[in-house]
């Protein structure tokens, strides 16, 4: 008689990702007011936690690898919560307190799930980044949401949301062709959301996407054989050709102003610039803890909408000084250990397409986003290393 097998993990995984893509979303963008529900990441919190203890109770403990790894992102969170402690009069700290909370329950909820079925999450995971993809650009598409200056967004997210959508699409379009057998079908939507990408104007998620298939090909670069990407190369030139002749002219004149003129003519970066020269004059006035959390836009008062460095590194440079700098580069380190750790033949391509993923996300950290808009870069970094530890040996009769 055989042991029954484990569930598989379903439900638990899709309302966590739903509650990871909608970020702050809140229902006043609907016209609605309600109080404490307003900020949908309430109910939704207390929903995925729910599901996520009753299916624990039914699968059982579960002991995973590379469980380490989630403790030096651990420790990062809460010496930025406990920073709040030195912050300047003045500074607003409830909100960030509560995105780095909403990040702890995320990082908990995915750690636990990838200790049950790491692949099977994973999986599911960016086969629904796969549809939203295609639901983001059918809407952006269609005109709804487009932003200022016409670049492409939808759904209430700004263009620097839409990118990092749409580079997903185009790297979960290669893992479904990969995972399919190489089936070209699925190679199709590649240049299509690759086109929704130059469509949102989004340079610093251009450049992550360079930066990320950059060191993707350094990886496989011994794998590559010209007869096995003849033609998927042919397909995806075939495609994009298709796209610049049918839709190119209708984003001509803006790729121009916004890459050519814009970027390359006139230097115009979005203020980033003054952003990182304020965020590196506040850490040299507090090299050791830094200004404490949300402290950057107390001390820098920049103005309305200027609220953060959009630069992972130097906003916690700014606002945790050293230290924080030092536990960043710790909790890197030790995903990088762990993953290193796995032989390269038991690396599943679900673990790999996580940390090609990870990568994405953490270059758009370095270009927009703050510490809640990380939470990607440390989910996706996190299921590339923790894994289902094997099963003890039947102990001997």
């Amino acid at each position: 008689m055989t042991a029954p097998s484990t569930p598989r993990p379903g439900l638990v995984v899709v309302l966590a990702f739903l509650v990871t893509l909608a970020g702050r979303f809140t229902l006043s963008r609907a016209g609605l007011d309600i109080p404490i529900a307003n900020d949908v990441r309430v109910p939704l919190f207390l929903i995925l936690l729910l599901c996520l203890v009753l299916e624990s109770h039914q699968v059982g403990r579960r002991p995973a690898r590379g469980g380490y790894a989630l403790l030096g992102i651990l420790l990062l969170l809460a010496y930025q919560a406990l920073s709040v402690l030195w912050v300047p009069p003045g500074s607003v700290t409830g909100p960030a307190l509560g995105d780095l909370f909403a990040v702890t329950v995320l990082l908990v909820v995915y750690f636990n799930l990838a200790a049950w079925d790491r692949d099977r999450v994973t999986e599911m995971t960016l086969k629904m980044f796969y549809l939203a993809a295609w639901v983001y650009f059918l809407a952006a598409a269609a005109g709804l949401g487009r932003h200022e200056a016409g670049r492409w967004a939808a759904l209430g997210g700004g263009p620097n949301v839409f990118v990092r959508i749409m580079i997903m699409g185009v790297f979960t379009s290669f893992y479904l062709y990969l995972r399919s057998g190489e089936r070209l079908m699925w190679l199709a939507s590649a240049p299509v959301f690759l086109f929704g990408a130059v469509a949102s104007g989004s340079r610093g998620g251009l450049v992550s996407f360079f930066i990320t298939v950059a060191v993707a090909l350094l990886a496989i670069r011994p794998r590559i054989h010209l007869d096995r990407i003849a033609k998927p190369l042919v397909l995806l030139a075939v495609v994009a050709a298709i796209l610049v002749v049918t839709a190119g002219p209708s984003i001509a004149e803006f790729v121009q102003k916004r890459f050519l003129e814009s970027t390359v003519e006139q230097g115009y970066a979005s203020d980033r610039d003054v952003l990182a020269q304020t965020a590196l004059r506040i850490f040299w006035q507090r090299p050791l803890l830094g200004a404490g959390l949300n402290g950057f836009p107390t001390i820098a008062d920049l103005g309305f909408g200027e609220r953060y460095v959009h630069n992972l590194p130097l906003s916690i440079a700014a606002e945790g000084g050293f230290v924080g700098l030092a536990l960043l580069a710790l909790a890197w380190l030790i995903l990088w250990q762990a993953y290193a750790a796995v032989p390269v033949r038991e690396r599943s391509l679900e673990a790999r397409f996580a940390a090609y993923c990870g990568i994405f996300m953490g270059a758009t950290s370095l270009f927009s986003g703050d510490y809640y808009d990380a939470r990607l870069m440390w989910i996706f970094l996190l299921l590339a290393v923790v894994r289902p530890a094997p099963a003890p040996a039947p102990l001997p009769r």
